[in-house]
Parts: C-alpha cells; sequence; structure tokens
C-alpha cells in the first residue's frame, strides 16, 4: 500500500465536496447509518418496492460505494485514506440485500468494486490499529 499523496486527498476531498452538495445522498446516507436494518432481500424488497424512497436511498448508497471502490481498486484514489475515514464503507448493512439482487437479476458483478473494496478494509483495520 503506497502512501497517500496530495493528489488522493485532493479526489477525496473533491468527492466529499460533490456527495455533501446533494441532499439526497446526504438524506441516503443518514437512512443506511440510522433507519436502515433489513437483514435480507426478500424483507427488503417488501418493506421498500422499487420506486420506493428507501429502494431510492439504498441504490444512492450503494452507487456511491460502487464509485469509491472502482477508484480504489483502480489505485485511482488511495485506500489508506478512503478507510481512515470510512471504514468498511458499511457494506456489512448492504451485503445481503446486494447478493439478493444479484441474483434476482442475473448481474453478479453489481456493485462489485464497492465488495472487494470494502473487503479490504480488515486487512488495513489489522495494520493500522486504533489511533486512540
Amino acid at each position: 500500500m503506497s502512501k497517500p499523496t496530495k493528489e488522493d486527498a485532493a479526489l477525496l476531498l473533491q468527492l466529499m465536496a460533490v456527495m455533501a452538495a446533494d441532499e439526497e445522498n446526504n438524506k441516503a446516507f443518514n437512512w443506511i447509518w440510522a433507519d436502515f436494518h433489513e437483514k435480507n432481500y426478500d424483507d427488503f424488497k417488501t418493506k421498500y418496492p422499487m420506486g420506493s424512497e428507501g429502494y431510492k436511498n439504498f441504490m444512492r448508497f450503494a452507487r456511491n460505494g460502487e464509485l469509491i471502490g472502482v477508484l480504489v481498486n483502480k489505485e485511482l484514489l488511495s485506500e489508506d485514506l478512503v478507510f481512515d475515514l470510512y471504514g468498511s464503507m458499511l457494506w456489512e448493512k448492504v451485503e445481503p440485500i446486494v447478493y439478493g439482487m444479484r441474483k434476482e437479476i442475473n448481474m453478479p458483478r453489481l456493485y462489485e468494486n464497492y465488495e472487494v473494496c470494502s473487503k479490504k478494509y480488515p486487512l488495513w483495520a489489522e495494520k493500522n490499529p486504533p489511533k486512540v
């Protein structure tokens, strides 16, 4: 893992500014963080059918995770910065829903960069213990 550069920091700050400027992204993040508790895809589909606010929040959040995952996995953005800021990017909360979606729509690569990036987190965390 290479040391983060000023370019990495600038890109991350740009992404954060764009995401923070979009009220829908903020709402989606807050919803996933505080209000989303579904543990399986069938419950998710029942509670949040396609087109519902919850479905839209989920998809916004997952798309942002995929974007960050692509940049990290292609080594265009430092995983060190991303993990230090976002941790596992809440993959554990969205994983069962993404797996269900993949199976139902036969898209095995749906949000795969988000998953791959997030699954690198435990190794990073092992090498980077808490600072306090």
